[in-house]
């Protein structure tokens, strides 16, 4: 065989060996600070100065900023995988940069929204929607410059419809946490970003579990 096409050969060899890590599944990578022109300076100051990028098998992408501390505080919440957190908390700063459909299959444009938690009250109007009753709702960032400021159960609710242009918040489901800063699969098929976010208890980290893909039954 000719020298060039044994080099030929050889470097197809490589590249069908190392070809498999370029799809080798999701991934999770740290960025730089929140630099967007659109997020105000308290809301720059409120996440921690490093992100996280999460790439998934089919090429979508999401870049996260949580908060330097997230406040706990106990409440009444039956059922709840994260009694300790507080209706209404700024968690994080999201941008969907292929967009996003939520838990309820409502599409959100690619853009920077904020992200709050919420406990779904257990009613009429909500029971079965989810396993868990534990929800961040993304409001558009425009519409929430100050994560310090508290909203209501009814304000948060109707600054997060404007993401959807509906009557119905944007809501990102969350799920039991696993290994913080990687991407799993639960045993109905939910894709979950696990991540541990600092709290206002020094030295103390919030392990959450966000799920990305996957939607309600009903």
């Amino acid at each position: 065989m000719p020298f060039k096409l044994r080099q030929l050969g050889a470097h197809l060899a490589v590249f069908f060996l190392v070809s498999p890590l370029f799809a080798a599944g999701p991934a999770v990578e740290r960025t730089g600070a929140l630099a967007a022109p659109s997020a105000s300076d308290i809301l720059r100051s409120a996440v921690e100065s490093k992100g996280y990028r999460v790439i998934l098998d089919d090429g979508w992408t999401a870049d996260f900023w949580f908060s330097r501390a997230i406040a706990t505080a106990s409440k009444n919440s039956p059922g709840a995988l994260y009694p300790e957190l507080a209706n209404g908390e700024f968690v994080a700063v999201v941008k969907f940069t292929k967009g996003f459909s939520d838990f309820r299959g409502q599409s959100l444009a690619s853009s920077l929204y904020t992200l709050r938690y919420q406990y779904i009250p257990q009613d009429a109007n909500h029971m079965g929607v989810s396993p868990n009753p534990d929800f961040l709702l993304a409001i558009p960032i425009a519409d929430d410059s100050n994560p310090a400021d508290p909203l209501s159960f009814k304000h948060l609710v109707a600054l997060s419809a404007r993401a959807t242009g509906t009557t119905h918040p944007a809501v990102v489901a969350m799920a039991a946490a696993a290994t913080p800063a990687a991407i799993s699969k639960d045993d109905q098929g939910m894709t979950i970003f696990t991540v541990d976010v600092p709290t206002s208890v020094s030295g103390k980290t919030e392990r959450l579990g966000i799920i990305l893909k996957g939607q309600a039954t009903q």
